[in-house]
């Protein structure tokens, strides 16, 4: 049985698409939060990047009102808001969607996507407006 995508897995892809499709287009990871550190190594980091709650993916290309794309990424099922509307009880998410309401607030299109299918949509819409 094949395991479910994880965000690790959507980034390579989400790299591998905008290296084929968008290639004049400057992109970069968080990929940080995922990766294990050292004591010495997180504490480095911390001290580097105070902001929790950073988004998973920079596309650094002015479109429209926007002056680049931030996307938080989630794993294909999971949907950061109930049916409400509301964002789901979680601290960690809250963090997540405080962020990208500050980058939202000075600029930038910034919002959750769930799954690579979604990303890509988003990414596409995004850059052909």
């Amino acid at each position: 049985m094949k395991r479910p995508p994880r965000e690790s897995d959507i980034y390579t892809a989400i790299a591998k698409y905008m290296q084929y499709k968008h290639p004049e287009i400057l992109f970069r990871f968080d990929f940080s939060a995922g990766t294990k550190m050292s004591v010495g190594q997180a504490r480095v980091h911390k001290s580097m990047n105070p902001h929790r709650g950073y988004p998973d993916l920079f596309i650094a290309a002015p479109r429209g009102k926007f002056c680049g794309l931030f996307i938080e990424i989630k794993k294909g099922d999971f949907k950061p808001f109930k049916r409400d509307g509301t964002l789901k009880q979680d601290e960690h998410l809250a963090e997540q969607f405080e962020v990208l309401t500050r980058l939202k607030n000075v600029g930038f299109e910034a919002l959750f996507c769930s799954g690579l299918d979604e990303c890509l949509n988003t990414i596409e819409n995004y850059l052909n407006q």
